[in-house]
């Protein structure tokens, strides 16, 4: 009868208390971890958005470099007028015939353009001569070529003005989530 007594108490599971214990010592870890897990993630959004506008800077400055004017605007073939269709043809893979790439056009300048930034938006490069000034650009007079993110969203945006400067990253207000962020201005 004893043995039997022994054996039923070395069988039985842990008690309600010492659940609630294990249950209370992984939620404390749990709030502990989770903010500095989501802190890494934006931090790495915004790591991977700065890589990719200074890899596009660094392509805009060489095909300036190499064509004598700036992407997406009209250029000269044989006395035409040609136009880039899109950032992609104008970055990564020039016109679909070489003889209507511009004279000195010597791309691809980046291996691809990125579909997205990291937060779900676009990035579109463009070239203006009112909008930065507008915005409280820096720029005094000429145009200015920028990087526009979509969809960023507001600690992102400070992240990036205290990264790359209040004179080079820009948003169309304080609630806007499109931020501009200036590759060269006249």
């Amino acid at each position: 009868m004893w043995q039997r007594l022994k054996k039923a108490r070395d069988q039985r599971g842990f008690t309600l208390v010492e659940l609630l214990v294990v249950i209370a010592i992984i939620g404390i870890l749990a709030a502990i971890v989770a903010p500095n897990a989501f802190n890494a993630i934006e931090k790495g959004k915004v790591a991977a958005a700065e890589a990719d506008y200074k890899a596009i800077k660094a392509a805009a400055l060489n095909f300036y470099t190499d064509t004598g004017f700036w992407p997406m605007t009209t250029y000269k073939v044989g006395g035409l007028d040609k136009t880039w269709n899109d950032e992609k043809e104008c970055f990564v893979t020039g016109k679909s015939s070489p003889s209507e790439n511009p004279d000195g056009w010597n791309g691809p300048y980046l291996e691809r353009w990125p579909s997205k930034n990291p937060w779900g938006g676009t990035y579109t490069f463009k070239e203006t001569s009112d909008v930065w000034k507008e915005s409280g650009g820096s720029s005094d007079s000429g145009k200015e070529r920028y990087l526009e993110l979509t969809s960023v969203p507001d600690p992102a945006f400070q992240a990036l003005q205290r990264d790359l400067g209040t004179d080079t990253v820009q948003q169309d207000s304080p609630t806007s989530t499109t931020v501009r962020i200036l590759i060269s201005n006249e």
